[in-house]
């Protein structure tokens, strides 16, 4: 599944299937606002798309409430927040009661796998490819794992920790989504994409808490500029 942004705060969702380069993806969402799973193009065997995705690092400040686990020099997990768990992973995916529609996805997994067996370059895009055909299912176990194998394989791109903080908000737990969200900020803060994610979801989820939304708000206007649209959600959340 290839989910896309919402034009509207807090208002319109819209699915888009099908994809582009991921840094077009990325350009285009500083003028869509997303609170869905983001897909990369799904490669082929002599494709390499993760090369065309930004993986400028930057050094990682701070992570909130949530820590995020090192287990070797270039992997990294999310741990659940103190006090939350999920305890129903599934959910009504928009393939969910369609046999024909999940057999498609089963059969997009089972290529996307084959591929990953064998994959050096593209092995982040592939997994996250995998996980959006599990969210199409409705399988968010197996969702979470596929994201958190695409951290595992390229931990300084914001588009599998995004989409994490879509699939946690989406299941309950929403400290520890918080913390995937702001990470996506964190390991790119060049794409406005995330920062607008990661503010429409503290405002939307957590609107009262200021000290939070003040400093995602200074963060994205030092690392995108103060643009137009961060103060009209400035405002939008000031008047809630």
């Amino acid at each position: 599944m290839i989910c896309f942004w919402r034009m509207n705060i807090n208002k319109t969702s819209s699915l888009v299937i099908g994809g582009v380069l991921i840094i077009v993806i990325a350009g285009a969402a500083q003028f869509l606002f997303p609170r869905s799973a983001v897909s990369p193009i799904i490669p082929t065997a002599t494709s390499t798309p993760e090369q065309n995705i930004s993986t400028t690092t930057t050094p990682v400040t701070s992570v909130t409430d949530v820590k995020i686990t090192q287990r070797s020099s270039t992997a990294y997990s999310l741990s659940f927040v103190e006090g939350e768990s999920i305890t129903e992973w599934d959910f009504k995916g928009a393939y969910t009661g369609n046999p024909e529609l999940v057999a498609k996805a089963q059969g997009e997994i089972n290529r996307l796998s084959e591929e990953l067996t064998t994959a050096t370059s593209s092995a982040m895009i592939l997994s996250v490819g995998i996980a959006n055909q599990y969210e199409l299912l409705g399988d968010g176990k197996k969702q979470y794992e596929y994201l958190e194998r695409a951290i595992r394989t390229n931990p300084e791109n914001g588009l599998p920790w995004h989409n994490l903080g879509v699939l946690i908000e989406r299941l309950g737990a929403y400290k520890t989504a918080r913390t995937a969200y702001e990470k996506s900020t964190l390991v790119q803060p060049e794409f406005k994409f995330y920062h607008y994610a990661y503010i429409e979801f503290l405002t939307s989820r957590m609107k009262e808490d200021t000290t939070v939304i003040e400093k995602a708000f200074s963060f994205a206007e030092k690392n995108i500029g103060k643009i137009q649209y961060l103060d009209d959600m400035r405002s939008e959340w000031e008047k809630s």
